[in-house]
C-alpha cells in the first residue's frame, strides 16, 4: 500500500471516530437547540478531536499551534461541504438525526486533501528509515545471476 493510501486510510479511520464525536455532540444539544447550531457545535466539538488524531496518527507530525490555527482554514471544505448537505437534505425531507451522516460521507476526499496540506505541509510525512548497523564486517552483499 502507498503511503498516500496508508495515510488515506488511517484518515478514514480518524473520521470514524471524528464522526462519532460530532454525532454524540450533535445529538445532545439538539436536544436543546436547533439542528443547524447543532450542527455548528458538533463540528467544533469534533475538529478539535480530529485535529490531534490527524497530526499523531494519520500524518506523524507533532501539534503545533500553528497546525492548530491553521488546521479549521484546511476544514473550511469540510465545513461547506457538511453543512450545505445538512441544510440541503434536511429540506429535501431526509431526517435530521440522519442528514449529518450522508454529509459527512460526501467530504471526505477533499477534506483529506485539506487536511494533509496544512498538517503534512503540503506533502508526505517523513518516511522512519531503519537504523543501518555501521559495521563493515556485518554488511552483506548479494550477487544476483540473471
Amino acid at each position: 500500500m502507498t503511503s498516500s493510501v496508508a495515510a488515506l486510510v488511517r484518515y478514514a479511520l480518524v473520521g470514524v471516530v471524528n464522526a462519532a464525536t460530532y454525532y454524540a455532540v450533535y445529538l445532545l444539544v439538539l436536544v436543546e437547540v436547533g439542528y443547524l447550531t447543532a450542527h455548528v457545535v458538533g463540528l467544533g466539538a469534533a475538529m478539535v478531536v480530529s485535529f490531534f488524531l490527524n497530526c499523531r496518527f494519520t500524518f506523524g507530525v507533532r501539534p503545533s499551534w500553528q497546525r492548530f490555527v491553521l488546521y479549521p482554514a484546511s476544514q473550511a471544505v469540510n465545513i461547506a461541504a457538511t453543512t450545505i448537505g445538512v441544510v440541503g437534505l434536511v429540506a429535501l425531507g431526509v431526517d435530521e438525526r440522519v442528514a449529518p451522516l450522508a454529509a459527512a460521507v460526501l467530504a471526505v476526499p477533499a477534506s483529506f486533501l485539506a487536511a494533509r496540506f496544512v498538517l503534512a505541509r503540503g506533502g508526505r510525512p517523513p518516511v522512519r528509515r531503519p537504523e543501518v548497523d555501521p559495521d563493515p564486517a556485518t554488511l552483506r552483499l548479494t550477487v544476483v545471476r540473471r
